[in-house]
């Protein structure tokens, strides 16, 4: 299904329905809907959507000084493979720069084909956080790729 990504706007209880299927349906070892609640309290939750209002993914951050941290991009099954994400990433580093942070932070499974998309926009490899995924019907864990961008330069 086509979509172009629009705006974001902020998550509400109302989306949470909607947002734990997606993350059901995306991943092995999704957030629960206390992960959410969390973000959304927080003020940094954020709903993707198209010019139609339509629901195309999710974003959730964590604010530490001048620092933003990415903790949950997600975008829903059907419209991927569509640049939305990347459109995304671009939308909130602006957002964010704006709103006076300095970098955005993110750790991603170094199986993930995501890191090379943040690649792209401008995020480089700061080290390696060994054991931090769990893998799914294994004892094993998977190690994570801590990745940042300075926003001012990828402006």
């Amino acid at each position: 299904m086509f979509a172009e990504f629009s705006y974001f706007r902020p998550m509400d209880e109302y989306d949470v329905k909607w947002v734990l299927s997606t993350e059901k349906a995306s991943y092995d070892f999704p957030w629960s809907p206390q992960g959410f609640t969390k973000a959304m309290d927080d003020g940094l939750a954020y709903i993707l959507c198209d010019v139609d209002d339509r629901k195309l993914g999710y974003a959730c951050f964590l604010a530490v000084l001048d620092e933003i941290h990415l903790l949950n991009l997600c975008v829903a099954p059907d419209f991927r493979q569509q640049g939305i994400a990347g459109d995304a990433l671009r939308k909130f580093k602006d957002y964010f720069l704006d709103s006076d942070y300095e970098k955005m932070l993110l750790e991603v499974r170094v199986s993930n084909p995501a890191k090379v998309l943040y690649e792209k926009h401008g995020f480089i490899e700061d080290g390696i956080r060994k054991g931090y995924y769990p893998l799914k019907n294994t004892h094993d864990k998977e190690d994570a790729v801590l990745m940042s961008c300075l926003l001012a330069e990828s402006a």
